[in-house]
């Protein structure tokens, strides 16, 4: 390995240390307890991102639902990532801006929980998909990066901020998985 290489890792690994150690602990349970209410009421859970987010959003989504399947009821969790047919159909009709908040139209109720993932806290789509939300009657949680944009104020329940530099989109994003799957273990619980 060469002596950039070993800075840029050590750099990157220190820097990932002091993110993780900022996080919020009590935002983060509140959290896993909107999911267990939900759960345990039966309606469901919805996430969203963008890019690595989306990813991201689709790994929870997975993570939270097959792992509370040894549950007397299970987390009934949905990406709103995942369906290519879906997303291109709204994004080509009516526009990207609205590829979340008209799948929450045709889909959610009142007593679902959407959480949306943001590096910047600022993407149009979840945006909008937050004020569609709270208008259907559904709870909001965020997970923001950076400074958390308008993201980071718009959503009632929560927001779980990781504090970061403007562009450390790597970082923000290892610690918005590293939240997931601390979540999914309290789900699991």
């Amino acid at each position: 390995m060469n002596e950039l290489s070993r800075k840029l890792i050590e750099e990157y690994f220190v820097e990932g240390q002091k993110i993780l150690s900022r996080i919020s602990l009590p935002e983060v349970a509140a959290l896993a307890s909107a999911i267990e209410k939900v759960r345990v009421s039966g309606f469901t859970v919805y996430i969203a991102g963008n890019g690595g987010s989306a990813s991201t959003a689709s790994h929870f989504a997975t993570d939270i639902g097959i792992g509370s399947l040894m549950r007397s009821k299970p987390v009934k969790a949905i990406s709103l990532c995942d369906n290519s047919a879906v997303m291109t159909a709204i994004s080509n009709d009516i526009g990207y801006s609205a590829v979340i908040e008209q799948q929450l139209r045709l889909c959610a109720e009142p007593g679902d929980l959407l959480i949306v993932i943001s590096a910047s806290g600022n993407s149009q789509n979840l945006v909008n998909a937050v004020l569609a939300a709270i208008d259907l009657g559904m709870t909001t949680y965020s997970l923001t990066g950076f400074d958390g944009g308008k993201l980071k104020e718009m959503t009632q329940g929560a927001n779980v901020h990781v504090e970061s530099i403007q562009g450390a989109y790597g970082l923000v994003e290892d610690a918005h998985l590293a939240i997931c799957h601390v979540v999914t273990e309290c789900v699991r619980a």
